[in-house]
């Protein structure tokens, strides 16, 4: 891809964000952490062809929802619910090594993330409410493979952040209690995958 295609996209990715979620480009900075003028001046300097960077990209992504280079018109989600997992912070305990590994990790590989756990859909794996979960967005998920989900309702404007056993075209719980969850269907429009679980931890209590 040359950078002019790159940026062209990036822009038609803004552009989009702008009309969806109806939030100026300054204020779109804001939200992704970024410098106020960050975006204006990227818009500007057309002559350039300057390019955003991954990790500016993740941040725009993070901070609204709509991932990079969608320029579709779907409909905007108000209401993200994660009661399966809460997104994992290394709080006030920085002396713990293994807290220290996990957000050095998070933090140099943009494409993993770390969840803190609350379901017992994994159990069965191994995985545990309680534990630390890594999530890889860029592997490609196999048969019996444990996987962080998206589950949208468009028509109510929610998504919930769900954790299930991949077998296609299906997402299943895996308790080791309990009675199971009724199957999802992966269909990229109302469920999709989010990343593959490719390790777990716990930390001492």
């Amino acid at each position: 891809m040359r950078m002019t295609d790159l940026r062209d996209q990036q822009l038609a990715w803004l552009d989009h964000i702008t009309q969806t979620a109806k939030m100026s480009l300054t204020e779109i900075a804001r939200a992704a952490g970024l410098t106020p003028s960050t975006l204006t001046r990227f818009r500007q300097n057309d002559a350039m062809g300057h390019t955003l960077t991954a990790k500016t990209v993740r941040k725009i992504e993070d901070a609204t929802h709509i991932p990079a280079y969608e320029t579709k018109n779907i409909p905007k989600i108000q209401f993200f619910s994660e009661n399966e997992a809460a997104r994992y912070s290394i709080g006030t305990d920085k002396d713990d090594v293994v807290n220290l590994a996990i957000d050095s990790l998070v933090k140099q590989t943009p494409t993993m993330d770390a969840w803190v756990l609350k379901t017992n859909a994994l159990s069965a794996l191994g995985y545990l409410p309680g534990m630390i979960v890594i999530i890889d967005r860029e592997a490609q998920p196999r048969n019996g493979d444990a996987v962080c989900a998206q589950k949208y309702d468009l028509r109510r404007g929610t998504a919930e952040t769900i954790f299930r056993v991949w077998r296609n075209p299906y997402l299943l719980s895996a308790s080791a209690a309990g009675e199971p969850t009724a199957p999802e269907i992966v269909d990229d429009e109302n469920v999709a995958i989010a990343g593959v679980v490719i390790g777990g931890f716990r930390t001492r209590n």
